[in-house]
């Protein structure tokens, strides 16, 4: 606990490909918390406290790393189809949410999405108190 993000990246895990200027983001507890850019992983540290202050979590602490040659879009998208999938369908934000929200990304990969769509993303103060799979997909 309270490693910088920096040195257990650097120091412990083999550092990112390509060297640290080559990182974009980094998700730091999973899944299901929402990414860090690269800005704020040079001297975020690894604890509950500093990433709730940035607005992320530690969640599982299984951290994902995205260097350069990562397009975050289909990352995310990847991760929304899987949310859907995943979904146990119990709570209505959920079921109506995950499928909404991995249909609009695929158009975004697929780029077949309108420009008012990105305005559509900022839907996670909504979802914020109902669902903490949908509001953590929701990072841009």
């Amino acid at each position: 606990m309270s490693i910088p993000l920096k040195d257990l990246l650097e120091k412990h895990c083999g550092g990112i490909r390509g060297g640290w200027n080559n990182l974009m983001a980094v998700i730091p507890g999973g899944s299901s918390t929402p990414v860090l850019p690269k800005s704020i992983c040079d001297n975020i540290l690894m604890d509950f406290d500093s990433l709730k202050d940035v607005q992320s979590g530690l969640g599982t602490a299984a951290i994902i790393v995205m260097d350069k040659t990562t397009d975050i879009v289909a990352a995310i998208s990847r991760l929304s189809a899987f949310y859907k999938h995943e979904s146990c369908g119990q709570c209505t934000p959920c079921r109506e949410g995950t499928g909404w929200l991995a249909n609009m990304m695929q158009r975004f990969e697929n780029g077949a999405a309108q420009p008012r769509e990105i305005d559509m993303l900022d839907v996670k103060q909504s979802l914020e108190a109902e669902n903490v799979a949908m509001k953590s997909l929701l990072i841009f």
